[in-house]
């Protein structure tokens, strides 16, 4: 575990909100960064949505029907089965956030999460 000093500033209020929740305060600075991440997460596969309707015609000539896994506006990988293209990009790439779509007609989609279940 790594330890992290915050200023006095930041770490009395933090204190009084964790004992107000019944919590402590690493508990509670814990759920505030994974908020900020997953935030992050969102904001950035966000970003590549929109650069794969921008790149939307180019994608469509070569892989309609296909999912397609994309990063930086970059096809990493594809596959007809998403679930196989999904487990492939986890392995290879880790917790980057990858964007994966099915190539339509249309740019215009519904989006889904998926999530990595861990298991321990």
């Amino acid at each position: 575990m790594t330890t992290i000093e915050l200023p006095h500033k930041l770490l009395n209020p933090l204190a009084q909100l964790a004992t107000r929740q019944g919590a402590s305060v690493e508990s509670l600075l814990e759920d505030v960064i994974a908020d900020y991440l997953r935030e992050q997460r969102h904001e950035q596969l966000l970003q590549e949505m929109e650069r794969f309707r921008a790149q939307h015609d180019q994608l469509k000539e070569q892989y309609t029907g296909q999912f397609i896994g994309m990063v930086d506006g970059r096809v990493l990988d594809y596959d007809l089965d998403g679930g196989v293209l999904y487990q492939r990009l986890c392995q290879q790439y880790g917790d980057l956030p990858v964007l994966i779509v099915q190539v339509t007609n249309t740019p215009d989609q519904e989006f889904t999460r998926l999530q990595r279940h861990l298991v321990q």
